[in-house]
Formats: structure tokens, C-alpha cells, sequence
């Protein structure tokens, strides 16, 4: 993957790739040229049900062994995707994907605690490798506990308060930063906690109009369903302190 030169960029897309990296840009960015919309997706906000259901959509153009391959891996970036990736196109090509009336771009958001919540269960209290950060942090603090897998939800909050958005983990990055907002133009941001009645929207973005969901995500932590038996609140505080530019530009209530 060639890293274009910014000066080359068109102001948008320089602007984004500023903010959140090269890197960043292409993995969570999938783009439709057919049927000329862009969803960028947002990791523990139904990414992989989105990436299995729009990539199935894709894959079929091409082979249902593709379309077999994206729904039952969504996640695994090793294997061929269906849509294109940015650092596939001209620069002056991308920015009119990123700005153009022409191209429809969205993506699926969620409540910030509760996003917080579930890249804490999924990722740190399986001793995932997204824990290793955390414990170094607090290793070098002098309070790491005796493994990653058992970093308390306050110390995790603690230390990824503290890190700038383009430092924290995709999983619990600022969605706001990570979406580019405000330089990056959305003509939808859809709620997962509304998600099952957005198909028919989500239809409209991709001319897809029969669209429904395909997949969903079998790593599933339920977050939701924990948030009382893991938040105080003083924790709570903490985390619409961390994502207040989330709570305002997405439109979630702060608890």
C-alpha cells in the first residue's frame, strides 16, 4: 500500500488522512464505484454485520464463493474485499468520493459508553492484543495488575481518556475523530441501537432498495445489557467527559 504524498491530496482527504493516518483511512473506509456510496465503518458499532451485509452485497457482482468468503469472515482483512479501498484510486478520484453529491457516504455509530463497555469485555477482559497498550501504561505507572485480562474497567477508562484520538485503539477510538467530522461530509449517521429500522434507509444510500441485513456479529458482547453492573456514577462522568464531541455531533443523550 503506496502512502501518497499529502501535498497530493485533495483538502478533504488530506485533512482526514491528517487526522486519523493513512493507515487508519484505508482499513476502515469501503467504497462502492457501482453503486457509488462510501461507508466507513466504526469497530463495535455493528461493523461486522455492515461489512458482511453491504460486502455480500458486493461480493455478488463477482462470485458467491467471494460472497460466502466476506460473510462468514467480515472481519478478516487478509482475504480479498469486494469494495475498493482508497489507496486504490487517484487522489483527485477519492476526493471526489469524500466530498461528490454523487457518491452517498454514511456510517453506523453507537452510544459511547456503551461502545466503551464493549471494546472493554470483547478486547481487555479476554486478554486480547488490544490489552498489551493498556497494561504497558500501567505497568509504567506502577499499578498493572497481575495480567492484562484482569485491568479493571476504571484503570482502562483512566488510561484511554489520557491518549489523543489517532493514539487510542480503532475499538474505542472518538467516533467523531475516527469518522473525520467535520471535514468529512456524512449524509447519514445511523444509530445501531436503530439499526433494524434503518435497512430501508441504509437501501436508499446504497440503490439497494431491498436491503437487509445478512449477518450478525456472533462475537456479540451485549453490552447494553451490562451497563448498570459496570459503570458508577463517577465512571459515567468520566467517559461524557472523554466523548463529549461524540454525545453532541452524534446526538446520544449523556446519562
Amino acid at each position: 500500500m503506496t502512502v501518497p504524498d499529502r501535498a497530493e491530496l485533495g483538502p478533504s482527504t488530506a485533512a482526514y488522512v491528517k487526522a486519523m493516518g493513512w493507515r487508519s483511512v484505508n482499513a476502515h473506509t469501503h467504497i462502492s464505484l457501482v453503486n457509488r456510496y462510501v461507508y466507513v465503518e466504526v469497530p463495535k458499532a455493528g461493523c461486522g454485520t455492515m461489512k458482511a451485509t453491504l460486502g455480500g452485497l458486493e461480493a455478488a457482482r463477482l462470485s458467491s464463493k467471494l460472497v460466502e468468503r466476506v460473510q462468514a469472515a467480515p472481519h478478516d482483512r487478509t482475504k480479498v474485499t469486494p469494495f475498493v479501498k482508497p489507496f486504490q484510486l487517484p487522489p483527485a478520484q477519492l476526493e471526489e468520493v469524500f466530498t461528490s453529491t454523487q457518491f452517498k457516504r454514511f456510517a453506523v455509530v453507537r452510544d459511547p459508553a456503551a461502545r466503551l463497555l464493549s471494546g472493554y469485555l470483547e478486547k481487555i477482559r479476554q486478554g486480547l492484543q488490544q490489552s498489551s497498550p493498556i497494561f504497558e501504561t500501567l505497568a509504567a505507572q506502577g499499578r498493572a495488575p497481575k495480567s492484562a485480562a484482569d485491568i479493571s474497567f476504571a484503570d482502562f477508562i483512566d488510561v484511554i481518556g489520557a491518549q489523543a484520538s489517532r493514539d487510542q485503539d480503532p475499538h474505542w477510538r472518538r467516533q467523531v475523530d475516527h469518522l473525520g467530522i467535520p471535514d468529512m461530509q456524512y449524509d447519514a449517521l445511523i444509530h445501531l441501537e436503530q439499526l433494524g429500522e434503518s435497512w430501508h434507509q441504509i437501501g436508499e444510500l446504497i440503490s439497494v432498495p431491498d436491503v437487509q441485513e445478512q449477518f450478525f456479529c456472533r462475537n456479540s458482547t451485549q453490552a447494553d445489557a451490562h451497563l448498570a453492573e459496570n459503570y458508577t456514577p463517577e465512571l459515567l462522568a468520566k467517559v461524557a467527559e472523554i466523548y463529549a464531541g461524540d454525545y453532541a455531533a452524534l446526538n446520544y443523550p449523556v446519562e
